[in-house]
């Protein structure tokens, strides 16, 4: 699945928004795709040893990475890069860039990033802090939607052109049914906000194929 995608991450490179995400229902393997494990790397840390493979062969420009790692909680958005004793969290609000054309996220927390193995170690912190709960279906459901975000911004030294791209890498949560996941009521009201949220999913991925705007 890796060879198919990793095409991408030159794409994000060159100045594209990118998105890769994993749909379906709970327990189908999804966050193990994103994710992987130590033995078998998902697509994220894959992809995070190909863009710096990439960035290190790109002798003649400036390179300067940032990530931010929120997940979707029963219809907010909760920041996973800020420490769990964080008292006085800011409201994220999701706002569009006419500028550079992205959707941004206002007052997230942006963590720079120098080298691989911090990309990584920001990657496996924000999963910590991620809402799970043991089910019937899954010993480990994800409870929200994640989203880790890479922006990827260069500068041609001897042009002076400057570009930015971002590479996002989305864990949905899966649809359910409480009658084979088993959950108690406040299980029952994520799942709820979950199979709403991949409803209306559903709807924007429609129109786009039908070519709205």
């Amino acid at each position: 699945m890796f060879d198919e995608t990793k095409r991408l991450i030159q794409s994000a490179i060159d100045g594209y928004n990118v998105c890769i995400f994993a749909y379906g229902q709970t327990g189908s393997g999804k966050t193990f795709t994103i994710q992987g494990s130590d033995e078998m790397p998902g697509l994220t840390p894959r992809s995070i040893t190909e863009m710096f493979r990439i960035i290190s062969e790109m002798k003649i420009f400036d390179v300067h990475l940032s990530c931010y790692m929120v997940e979707i909680y029963k219809g907010e958005l909760r920041d996973l890069l800020l420490a769990k004793n964080t008292k006085e969290r800011p409201k994220l609000e999701v706002r569009f860039d006419k500028d550079s054309g992205f959707v941004v996220i206002k007052n997230v927390f942006v963590r720079e990033i120098n080298n691989m193995d911090q990309c990584n170690d920001v990657f496996e912190k924000g999963l910590g802090q991620r809402k799970t709960r043991k089910t019937n279906m899954n010993d480990e459901s994800s409870r929200s939607h994640l989203i880790f975000s890479i922006v990827i911004e260069s500068t041609n030294k001897l042009s002076g052109k400057k570009q930015k791209g971002k590479l996002s890498f989305i864990d949905l949560a899966g649809s359910e049914s409480a009658k084979k996941t088993g959950t108690d009521k406040e299980g029952q009201a994520e799942a709820n906000a979950i199979n709403q949220s991949l409803s209306c999913l559903g709807m924007v991925i429609t129109k786009l194929v039908e070519g709205a705007s």
